[in-house]
């Protein structure tokens, strides 16, 4: 059973729930108001009968006294549709109005009552509203004789069917229409559901995210629910993509290497070992390995299988020892240099910061010419920590700036394969950096230059920390901008 047709037939259920209770209450309040208007009417009757009557004392046939009661026409108290019969205290009829000829009395078993009884009974087939009131004497509570009125309940019973069977005629007609106009509303509302339904079908057999859904009505929940799922379709198809790519990559890192080992292995076996053969082999088993090491690395990372260790750390000291680290990677030997240096606290993994450094440092050295500066510098800037890696280098293109955290991205593959990069470094980087809390951007000018900028947040400082004194660390003149000497 499809949606709109449980949602139909629901909204339908609910109707006809509603119409029942509805048409329930209204009989209800129109047989309490007819009810309580001919009770009223009765009420007044028998009150201008108690105001009018005349009681007179008389003989019966046998000589024995009773009393007889005269009352004027009945047209006085504006009742011409009431029947009014007053019956003695023997059980005698004295009185009965002139628009009726019924010797018996309207209610036989309320003539035994002493208290005013309101009933329905039957007269000849008709129902018959009857008001029974006891007449007595005030001081002793006497009973002198019961007045009965009543009102014939046809025209009330006929109303009260024809008020049923027209709200059950317009309850059947509401019920078609509104089945009818719901059911067109909830297609046309359903319609998107539909075309999601089907750009996921036509998606899961072709193998398309590029395919897209087109909303072009109000931004309700069908609207969020459409741009949900089309940005849902765009990162699955970026991911998928990256995926293509990543896989691709990873095969080509890995075949550069083997095929060189193979080939070199081939060489050994036909004419021996020799030492570049070796050589080469070592050389291609270490990249290897650091390409290895590095998947493995943002694997468990994208996993959260990578914890850090966070402690209280002088940044400006990791990245003292980063600098001599990184001095041992310089091959022209003068390339690095400090910059402005700041004593500045974070809360950090020492081992992950320094890694983040080096492979900053690394990427810099790598495109910097043997007359061009790469300068560390660290320093405080509000509530963050600043490292920076600046060089004057060859620079990255506009275009390439938003993808070079991306894994396997180079600018120049020729380039990055000559230096023996496999696009994973600044990978690294990124994700060290935001694991900390912090970001990494890049700024960057073909021909100029390129700056690195990595933001930490502050650690808050403590009593100890503020009492804690350090000794100062002498930087040698050769390696500050400038040439001084300086301390901090």
């Amino acid at each position: 059973m499809s949606i709109r047709l449980r949602l139909t037939l629901a909204f339908s259920t609910l109707l006809v729930a509603s119409l029942v209770v509805f048409g329930v209450t209204v009989a209800s309040v129109l047989h309490w108001v007819l009810t309580d208007s001919i009770d009223r009417t009765l009420e007044e009757t028998v009150r201008g009968v108690i105001e009018n009557i005349r009681p007179e004392p008389r003989l019966t046939e046998l000589g024995l006294p009773t009393i007889v009661f005269t009352l004027p026409n009945l047209d006085v108290f504006r009742a011409s549709s009431v029947f009014v019969q007053i019956w003695g205290a023997d059980g005698r009829l004295t009185y009965q109005s002139g628009n009726m000829n019924y010797p018996t009395p309207l209610d036989p078993e309320a003539l035994s009552a002493s208290v005013e009884t309101r009933r329905n009974v039957s007269i000849g087939g008709a129902p018959v509203r009857v008001l029974t009131h006891p007449v007595q004497v005030a001081p002793t509570g006497r009973i002198l004789g019961h007045i009965q009125a009543g009102i014939s309940l046809e025209t009330t019973l006929e109303a009260q069917s024809r008020v049923t069977v027209i709200m059950l005629v317009v309850g059947l007609i509401a019920l078609g229409v509104s089945a009818a106009l719901g059911g067109a509303l909830l297609e046309r509302a359903l319609r998107p559901v539909e075309s999601i339904a089907t750009a996921a079908s036509q998606i899961a057999t072709g193998d398309d995210l590029s395919r897209r859904i087109p909303y072009n009505g109000p931004p309700d929940e069908l609207g969020q629910l459409t741009g949900i799922f089309n940005a849902t379709l765009a990162r699955l198809e970026k991911l998928f993509t990256a995926q293509r790519r990543f896989v691709a990559d990873v095969s080509h890192e890995l075949r550069t290497p083997l095929t060189v080992i193979q080939a070199n292995v081939d060489l050994i076996r036909r004419y021996g070992a020799d030492p570049d053969s070796l050589e080469a082999i070592g050389s291609e088993s270490k990249r290897m390995a650091r390409l290895v090491n590095d998947l493995l690395l943002l694997a468990q990372a994208d996993a959260g299988e990578l914890p850090l260790d966070l402690q209280d750390i002088e940044l400006d000291t990791v990245v003292l020892e980063v600098f001599n680290q990184a001095r041992l990677l310089d091959e022209a030997g003068s390339r690095l240099a400090l910059g402005r240096f700041e004593p500045v606290r974070v809360r950090g993994d020492n081992d992950r910061l320094k890694q983040l450094l080096l492979n900053l440092i690394s990427n810099a050295l790598k495109y910097t010419p043997p007359e061009g500066v790469v300068r560390l510098s660290v320093w405080a800037e509000g509530g963050e920590a600043v490292m920076q890696v600046a060089d004057t280098g060859e620079g990255i293109p506009p275009e390439d700036l938003p993808y070079i955290f991306d894994r396997f991205y180079r600018v120049d593959k020729a380039r990055a394969r000559k230096h023996g990069g496999a696009g994973l470094g600044l990978s690294i980087a990124h994700w060290i950096a935001q694991a900390h809390g912090g970001r990494i951007t890049v700024e960057s000018t073909v021909g100029v230059g390129t700056t690195f900028n990595v933001r930490l947040p502050r650690a808050i400082p403590t009593a100890d920390s503020v009492r804690e004194t350090r000794p100062a660390i002498r930087i040698p003149r050769r390696l500050r901008p400038g040439g001084e000497e300086a301390e901090h």
